[in-house]
């Protein structure tokens, strides 16, 4: 009877870790990377698998954006239905207009599956200051 039981600790145990090991594993893949606007430009310039996602209103976009993004209206009501479309294997390089709106916007695209997602810390406005390019759409 010892035996058993000994056995069954032991197997619970084991399970336990196992557990655990997966959840921090599974944690850590889904981590948001804050990026600062240089290594922002270097990184989501590599590959197909990168998204530049701009999550401000149309308005802002009008006033100017990074080259080659995506959009999703983080305000918006269709927003996560936007999210639901999207590939979730792929890099995801977020931002808005001060990095506010970017913490809820990865938090929600971690929530529906997403693990790979870098912020850019300041948000569009640091980007300017540090003295790199948008894009003004002709009106």
């Amino acid at each position: 009877m010892k035996n058993i039981r000994l056995n069954f600790n032991l197997s619970a145990a084991f399970c336990m870790v196992v557990f655990f090991f997966i959840s921090s594993s599974t944690f850590a893949q889904k981590e948001t990377t804050v990026l600062s606007p240089d290594k922002f430009e270097a990184k989501s310039n590599k590959g197909k698998k990168a998204v530049i996602l701009d999550i401000r209103t149309p308005e802002e976009i009008e006033q100017g954006h990074i080259e080659g993004t995506d959009s999703a209206d983080f305000l918006a009501d269709d927003f996560e239905e936007k999210l639901s479309g999207m590939d979730k294997n792929k890099k995801y390089y977020v931002y808005c207009r001060s990095g506010k709106r970017t913490v809820s916007a990865a938090e929600k695209m971690q929530e529906m599956g997403f693990r790979k997602i870098f912020v850019l810390e300041g948000g569009l406005n640091n980007w300017i200051e540090q003295g790199n390019p948008i894009v003004i759409p002709n009106k």
